[in-house]
């Protein structure tokens, strides 16, 4: 089962303006497999895996407002590659990262 989260951004017009830096800040990550469409990307953590584990860990949706995550696991690389990438945001700009009930996320 994954869990999934909302990054919403208070400035809207940041995550406009700033969606190619972003986009390629997520490809950098040294977790980055692969993107889908021009809005999926997908991570996949660096530990060993095993032959029956899915294809990825983490799939970002670059939303037209928000970006949507859903984890469906979360090994230390995984980790360590998103708190990056939401630090980095979070230089930038001001966000809110929420489980799909609405809680904040701790992230």
């Amino acid at each position: 089962m994954s869990a999934e989260f909302i990054v919403s951004f208070e400035d809207k017009n940041w995550y406009a303006t700033h969606l190619e830096a972003l986009t390629q800040k997520i490809t950098r990550l040294g977790t980055f497999s692969a993107s889908f469409e021009e809005n999926e990307f997908r991570l996949i953590g660096t530990e060993p895996r095993s032959p029956g584990d899915w294809s990825y860990d983490v799939r970002l949706f670059l939303e037209k407002e928000r970006i949507f995550v859903e984890i469906s696991a979360h090994p230390k690389s995984i980790e360590r590659d998103l708190s990056v990438l939401f630090e980095w945001i979070r230089s930038c700009t001001r966000i809110a990262i929420k489980d799909e009930d609405g809680e904040s996320s701790g992230w």
